[in-house]
């Protein structure tokens, strides 16, 4: 992974500030995701050491995302996905620097009951858009998870009694009228609910039907997804390897799923070709978080005799929720 500190992180500086970051290499703009997304992957490879100025200047460019009226932390120029991810994004890169944001999360208060929340989730297209709805889903709890003390500590337990009414017992997914075996939208948006389940030591239930589905739905060449080769790749790894360490249930075919898939992330990241096609053009640095999270999660399975880095990686999420 020498080659994000010594070529990639250089090539995404805006300026010689901490956190000074666009969202590819080459960027003239600081961005909400620049700057995040450079925090979380340097944190995955162990590489998140500002002195205490840099640290400071972080929190300036974090700061100046945060709308003071509602607490939203917003990427512009340009736009890019919505309200909540941008936020529990943000926020997320903060935790992993110790920052707090500047102004409280007064958007909070359109879901601060129970009949909020969950008629905010009813509104979600559990049929066809788990993916693009988890975003928002995920995104508000993690970001009020990750600001303690701006809704009750009972709010969390709405929230997951809730969300339990949507898993499908066939797949162990969220969904609502899905094929049995389950799909990829399903992978993705359930995957952003599994790492809130995490942080709150709550078992997400149907472990062992979600292993057999995920597994069930790999490609030969270790993806679920060839137009999504990162994110996909992470979702689904992330909650066949929690499979099994809640489940101990099919541990070595998810370890064979897990070797299909890092031989062939480890070919496209040795690679500076396939490195520049998905890591050089826009929302490169983004992609990067995924590519260093999932190796994180494989070493983490495996064993850093399988995955071998010049130091041990870490999840971001086994420090704080969203990704």
């Amino acid at each position: 992974m020498r080659w994000i500190v010594d070529e990639f992180e250089p090539s995404c500086r805006v300026d010689d500030s901490g956190g000074s970051y666009a969202m590819a290499p080459g960027g003239a703009a600081v961005h909400l995701y620049g700057i995040s997304d450079m925090a979380c992957s340097l944190y995955a490879i162990g590489a998140l050491h500002p002195s205490e100025e840099e640290r400071g200047q972080w929190a300036m460019h974090f700061q100046a995302l945060q709308d003071p009226e509602s607490g939203y932390l917003l990427a512009t120029n340009p736009r890019s996905h919505g309200f909540l991810h941008n936020t529990a994004f943000a926020l997320g890169a903060m935790n992993l620097l110790g920052l707090r944001p500047l102004h409280p999360l007064r958007f909070a208060a359109e879901y601060d009951t129970r009949e909020k929340v969950q008629a905010w989730l009813d509104g979600f297209d559990w049929q066809s858009g788990v993916y693009g709805g988890s975003h928002d889903g995920a995104g508000l709890a993690s970001a009020l998870a990750l600001v303690p003390g701006t809704v009750p500590p009972e709010w969390f337990q709405w929230y997951f009694d809730h969300l339990d009414t949507y898993i499908d017992p066939n797949n162990g997914m969220l969904g609502r009228d899905k094929p049995a075996e389950g799909d990829t939208d399903q992978i993705g948006g359930t995957f952003h609910y599994a790492f809130i389940y995490e942080h709150f030591h709550r078992r997400m239930p149907c472990a062992e039907a979600r292993v057999d589905a995920i597994l069930g739905l790999q490609l030969d060449n270790g993806e679920w997804d060839t137009g999504n080769p990162w994110w996909m790749t992470i979702d689904a790894l992330y909650m066949i390897t929690r499979g099994v360490r809640h489940a101990q249930y099919r541990a070595d075919d998810v370890r064979e799923a897990v070797r299909r898939t890092m031989a062939t992330c480890l070919e496209r990241v040795m690679d500076s070709a396939c490195r520049q096609e998905y890591f050089g053009k826009g929302g490169g640095v983004h992609n990067l978080t995924a590519a260093t999270n999932l190796f994180a999660e494989a070493q983490e399975f495996l064993g850093s005799h399988e995955i071998v880095t010049d130091d041990p990686m870490r999840l971001i999420l086994d420090k704080r929720p969203f990704i």
